[in-house]
């Protein structure tokens, strides 16, 4: 059921609508097989087109239907990942995706007496290239991925190479915040770790946080007060440290707005971090800075599929719409970064490479990830919410959670909580890395182009008063 619907999820993208109906009945063993099927013979050549083997295959492509044949040939038992067919062109295709892929493999030819010959393709490298295999295609179903009972086995190297004294005693500091928040994540969205605050003045992290929002409506004010006192030192200020500075309240409150305002009069260097289209509204004020060094915008993008985005993080804009918030940025001269968080095992971690390339064509220049953390009351809140959306993947996501969070549902720590740990974890970080360089994402030369510049800060004279600086 996994695979039928996806392929329907799939063609309903294309505006083709399909009825589900009983293709086999039980009979003694066997299962009870279900189907879709569409009659309209408009929909069924557009079916056709859709099936079509493609001139330039492109890598979304690729991942679809390498899920799609291991679905339905595929096999992972015994430690050995294979696909299996008769068909001489779906195997040349298996080949040619596997290599487009980077993937090591063999191909087997198998003869029978009373049967057609088959050929076997086998992944190679052992259970770290079975991984990535289902990391970067994502087969829809769940039970063909399951590992357990495999040795992971590394070529790395573990052991502690040398252990060197300081010479000097010094205090050991334990810096893990009681929220165990770290970077900006989201408005409203069910896996945001921004939920705890909420607790801590006896509120609901589920319902409360989404309806009852505090407003420092005094903030430009108290940011005035403090860049302007003498022993101010000069650092990026971030936006978007806990929850996203664009709430919708902003609309009507301005908030975000107003500490711009400042942050341009004292050349104040600013970072945001941001999922909403909003941002674009203070383009009079961003452009003027990126001029001079002094801001840059990441933009939350997790995925390009609606449905998904729609049930993870409600209220906020579509994938498309931030794209087209970071095309709109870009073309002001705002230097654009993706920022793709939450990376959800299983649920959109396919998703990452296909978010870079759309990112990149709509001018973002940097990029980072994190994985899905869940905080305090943050984890029962996405586990019901996965049991309620997805409930044949949902154990399948939290087993492979604990397995790049030492086996717990959230890791605290300062350092590993950001990109979990293990060799999931690193196989995660190798992919990302790679779909960056591959796509030109975080070139040292550029990133030292957009450094925010700190030394332009200076204090505003008071209205009336010459001052010795100047604004160019």
């Amino acid at each position: 059921m996994e695979a039928l619907e996806r392929a329907r999820d799939y063609l309903a993208c294309y505006g083709i609508v399909t009825q589900q109906f009983v293709f086999q009945r039980a009979v003694g063993e066997r299962e009870t097989m279900h189907a879709i099927r569409t009659h309209a013979r408009a929909a069924v050549e557009q079916v056709r087109g859709l099936i079509a083997w493609p001139g330039t295959p492109r890598p979304a492509w690729v991942a679809g239907f390498l899920a799609g044949i291991f679905d339905a040939e595929g096999s992972c038992s015994q430690g050995v990942l294979r696909i299996s067919n008769t068909d001489k062109e779906i195997i040349s295709w298996i080949d040619r995706c596997l290599r487009i892929m980077n993937f090591r493999f063999v191909v087997e030819h198998l003869d029978h007496q009373r049967k057609k010959p088959i050929d076997v393709v086998r992944l190679v490298g052992g259970l770290r290239e079975q991984q990535r295999f289902f990391q970067s295609i994502d087969p829809a179903i769940s039970r063909k991925r399951d590992f357990a009972g495999q040795a992971v086995k590394s070529n790395a190297r573990l052991g502690v190479v040398s252990v060197e004294r300081l010479g000097k005693a010094m205090r050991l500091y334990d810096i893990t915040t009681g929220t165990e928040d770290f970077i900006a994540n989201g408005v409203v969205s069910h896996n945001c770790y921004a939920r705890p605050t909420h607790a801590y003045r006896g509120l609901s992290p589920g319902i409360d946080f989404e309806t009852r929002l505090f407003a420092k409506v005094n903030s430009a004010e108290k940011l005035r007060e403090e860049l302007s006192r003498p022993g101010y030192r000069c650092e990026v200020i971030s936006l978007g440290a806990n929850t996203d500075p664009y709430q919708p309240i902003e609309r009507e409150w301005k908030i975000t707005r107003e500490i711009l305002h400042v942050c341009a009069e004292f050349n104040q260097p600013v970072g945001i971090v941001t999922k909403n289209a909003m941002v674009e509204r203070d383009l009079d004020i961003l452009a003027p800075m990126a001029r001079k060094h002094l801001v840059n915008v990441f933009i939350s993008l997790n995925n390009l599929d609606r449905e998904l985005a729609r049930r993870m993080e409600p209220r906020c804009p579509a994938p498309l719409r931030r794209l087209q918030s970071m095309k709109i940025l870009s073309e002001a001269g705002v230097p654009v970064g993706v920022l793709v968080a939450p990376v959800i095992p299983f649920l959109n971690d396919h998703q990452i490479e296909p978010a870079l390339e759309a990112a990149w064509q709509h001018g973002a220049r940097q990029a980072g990830y994190v994985l899905m953390r869940l905080p305090w009351e943050v984890k029962d809140l996405f586990k019901d919410w996965l049991e309620r959306n997805y409930p044949l993947r949902a154990k399948h996501v939290m087993s492979r959670v604990h397995a790049m969070r030492g086996g717990r549902d959230n890791d605290p720590e300062f350092g590993s909580r950001m990109r979990g740990t293990g060799e999931l974890a690193a196989l995660l970080a190798q992919r990302f890395k790679k779909a960056c360089a591959r796509l030109g994402f975080n070139d040292d030369r550029m990133m030292r182009n957009r450094e925010l510049d700190s030394t332009a800060f200076r204090v505003p004279a008071p209205a009336g008063q010459l001052t010795l600086f100047s604004d160019e």
